[in-house]
């Protein structure tokens, strides 16, 4: 099977103050080009995609979760 196009969809829902939720969620594809590997671009677009969903959510997203402390 020959895998050309790659597609990843990632959302998360939140709680919010007087139970209100909020979700955002975002699609992201790519075209493969000869030689690329499908599971590295998914991982790829996985990362992108969560990180503009954190972004709508108006996250800092110059941190990584292993630079905050506990």
């Amino acid at each position: 099977m020959k895998i050309e196009k790659v597609s990843v969809t990632y959302g998360e829902l939140r709680s919010g103050p007087g139970f209100t939720n909020t979700k955002h969620e975002i699609m992201l594809q790519a075209q493969l080009e000869p030689g690329e590997n499908a599971s590295t671009t998914k991982q790829r677009l996985h990362e992108l995609a969560k990180m503009e969903v954190k972004k709508l959510f108006g996250d800092d997203t110059s941190q990584t979760e292993l630079d905050i402390p506990f």
